[in-house]
């Protein structure tokens, strides 16, 4: 009887030790698999950020001959604040591009041929808005009524920035993960385009689709 007693305590440890040993398992398994999304999610939260950053830093630059035209007052200090708001817009966006380089190359070439393809505009705008007179009335700060500015596409370039980041945000995002499949995408979207200057505008000496 003794023997028999024995042997279902063995069994009765045995599985008290089996059953916490499952339950220290899955309580680490479900820590980790916690972790990962918590890194997950913060990650992906950082790169809406530097996505955001980068669109702010286009708009900030393309927005700049609009700021000068607007200028109500040629005195040294406020050329001077404009200036240094240039210097900044410019800083910014070289530096957001090359945030986006690291983070997706076929993204990288649809900010860099956007880039491309406003600077002229930019440059046009810029000279014809340093020609204006300043503003010296409310009225005056509606730009149609005085000399006619270059156009700068900004509104279109940015909708089709936008556009291109949907493929890295939501389930469209597996397309990111192999940059070949998402720039043949986005060339049958329309977004990326051959530009002029050839396929993949280089970026700091970065040939983006190496």
């Amino acid at each position: 009887m003794n023997d028999v007693v024995r042997s279902l305590l063995a069994l009765v440890g045995q599985g008290t030790g089996a059953l916490l040993g499952i339950i220290f398992t899955t309580g680490v398994v479900t820590v980790v698999v916690t972790k990962l999304f918590d890194k997950s999610a913060k990650r992906d939260e950082r790169v809406r950020e530097g996505y955001a950053a980068a669109t702010a830093a286009l708009v900030a630059w393309g927005e700049f001959p609009f700021r000068v035209a607007r200028r109500t007052s040629d005195a040294p200090e406020v050329l001077a604040a404009l200036a240094a708001r240039g210097h900044d817009a410019q800083e910014a966006l070289a530096c957001q591009r090359a945030w986006v380089v690291g983070e997706s190359r076929p993204l990288a070439e649809v900010f860099a041929a956007t880039v491309a393809a406003l600077r002229p505009q930019v440059a046009d705008a810029t000279q014809g808005a340093w020609r204006r007179p300043v503003v010296g009335l409310g009225v005056d700060m509606v730009l149609s009524a005085g000399p006619a500015l270059p156009t700068v596409q900004l509104d279109e370039a940015v909708d089709a920035w936008c556009l291109a980041l949907t493929y890295r945000f939501g389930w469209r995002r597996i397309v990111c993960l192999v940059p070949g499949l998402l720039r043949r995408r986005l060339h049958r979207r329309g977004i990326l385009r051959r530009h002029p200057s050839g396929h993949g505008v280089s970026t700091a000496g970065v040939e983006l689709t190496a």
